[in-house]
């Protein structure tokens, strides 16, 4: 959704903003800061009747009420379906290694932290340190 990707965005100004908070304390309680008061700030224009954010939102998202059941059931479908598809064909290639090639585990493996990434974000992956495992495999 629109909304989630510019909630997104106010972190990553702030990780531009703030590049070494993680050493210090004050900088960390200023872009935490910043990412309230930016989130704060684009939630209060998504909700105001008249603004234009929330009509330049309901043009692009458009309006779900004029939009016909099967299409929003389309729509809400896609993320699940490639997760279903990505899920099965790992759950294959863990109990069927010997019909994989090391580089079509390594892709299934990518395609796997995508799917993590937009279901649960790049910090959940950066945090738990799935992506430095990764890119320690491709290194090799």
């Amino acid at each position: 959704m629109l909304l989630d990707s510019l909630l997104n965005l106010g972190s990553t100004i702030a990780d531009k903003l703030f590049p070494d908070a993680d050493k210090k304390l004050e900088l960390k309680k200023q872009k935490e800061q910043f990412e309230q008061i930016y989130k704060m700030a684009l939630l209060e224009e998504a909700t105001k009747e008249n603004s234009e954010f929330r009509k330049f939102m309901l043009e692009y998202e458009g309006r779900l009420i004029d939009i016909p059941r099967p299409i929003q059931y389309l729509r809400s479908s896609v993320r699940p379906v490639i997760t279903y598809i990505t899920t099965g064909a790992y759950i294959y290639a863990f109990l069927h290694p010997e019909q994989f090639t090391q580089n079509q585990l390594s892709m299934l493996h990518g395609i796997l932290f995508l799917v993590l990434g937009f279901w649960f974000g790049e910090k959940l992956l950066s945090r738990t340190g799935l992506i430095d495992v990764f890119k320690e495999k491709v290194k090799r």
